[in-house]
């Protein structure tokens, strides 16, 4: 099956900043459930427009942290590029 957002993304319009909260936030309420207290955002938008500090990410960045979240981007450059967003609680 297609989700809705599946079809947005190949219409080529990717999910709202709004959308990827949405998201995130059932991530990050497994993660609680699991005892956690921060969360590795891997999936492409946390990382290339986070890099690149595109309008969107700002975007999400704020509703998270209007939502009383910490959002911080770590980027590491050895052999290879470590990059993602961290969100805590």
């Amino acid at each position: 099956m297609l989700t809705a957002m599946e079809a947005r993304e190949l219409a080529g319009a990717g999910p709202t900043p709004e959308e990827r909260v949405e998201i995130v936030t059932a991530a990050i309420r497994e993660a609680a459930m699991a005892k956690k207290r921060k969360l590795a955002l891997e999936d492409t938008f946390w990382v290339r427009d986070a890099y690149e500090n595109t309008a969107d990410y700002q975007k999400a960045c704020d509703i998270l942290k209007g939502l009383g979240y910490k959002v911080s981007f770590f980027y590491e450059e050895r052999q290879f590029v470590d990059m993602y967003t961290i969100v805590e609680w």
